[in-house]
């Protein structure tokens, strides 16, 4: 993680579980960090925790809100020229069937999980081209953008196809990134059941007992994309507990 110190990480849903232990660790590994959530004043919190090198910002962001990703990627660009790592790590889950969901169950699942993502990468690559910067954009995926399990109880709604969008997406934003010949890698990452707070609607559908992933994991899988020498990118990862 050398290569990293002093460059600047932005991290969306920072407040909590993965996005919470990203930013954390990518700080205490020297870089600057500006972690974004609804909730900023955890990211403030989470902030005084710092142990190592770098530093975390706290940034309050509605991700469903295109004014608000603007203003603070150009408030980022003011302060520090750009960013050099991106962790697309929010992501919203609503359980509803398909069809019994309101209309708003599916736009606010796809403004936050697809469209604000899509915001992000285009906006973090203009300044990575622009600045001829070397840079890593990181997707937090799912495994249910892969395949959706055939359960008791349909629990998953849209979630999964807001998750298959973004197996898309990212494919052709790899394509793209080749084509232009930018030093930028994409990597998605693929978990499991992860122990958050978003799997408590989970946890009532679902055998209490069926294995989880901690948010360590997850973290400690991401920086092992990031530390990838220049001639290596992984382009994938699954991460699934041991017993499942």
């Amino acid at each position: 993680m050398e290569k990293w110190v002093g460059k600047i990480a932005l991290v969306t849903g920072a407040s909590s579980g993965i996005g919470r232990d990203v930013a954390l660790t990518l700080a205490d590994a020297g870089m600057i960090v500006v972690g974004i959530a609804r909730r900023a004043e955890l990211v403030t919190l989470l902030s005084t925790k710092v142990t190592g090198g770098g530093k975390i910002y706290a940034k309050k962001c509605d991700v469903s809100n295109e004014g608000e990703i603007m203003e603070t990627l150009n408030w980022i660009r003011r302060e520090f020229g750009g960013v050099d790592v991106l962790i697309n790590n929010a992501g919203i889950y609503r359980y509803q069937f398909i069809t019994q969901s309101e209309t708003s169950d599916f736009r606010d699942t796809f403004n936050v999980n697809v469209l604000a993502t899509c915001i992000f990468i285009r906006e973090v690559v203009k300044d990575m081209q622009a600045r001829e910067a070397y840079g890593h954009i990181v997707v937090l995926n799912s495994l249910l953008g892969k395949r959706v399990p055939d359960v008791s109880v349909p629990v998953f709604g849209v979630y999964p196809a807001s998750k298959f969008a973004l197996v898309g997406m990212t494919e052709v934003l790899r394509q793209e990134l080749n084509f232009l010949k930018l030093p930028i890698k994409v990597t998605s990452i693929h978990p499991g059941m992860v122990q958050t707070d978003m799997i408590k609607v989970f946890e009532s559908k679902l055998a209490e007992r069926l294995p989880k992933l901690q948010v360590t994991d997850i973290t400690a899988s991401i920086v092992h994309c990031l530390a990838t020498p220049p001639e290596v990118r992984i382009d994938e990862l699954t991460i699934m507990p041991t017993m499942q």
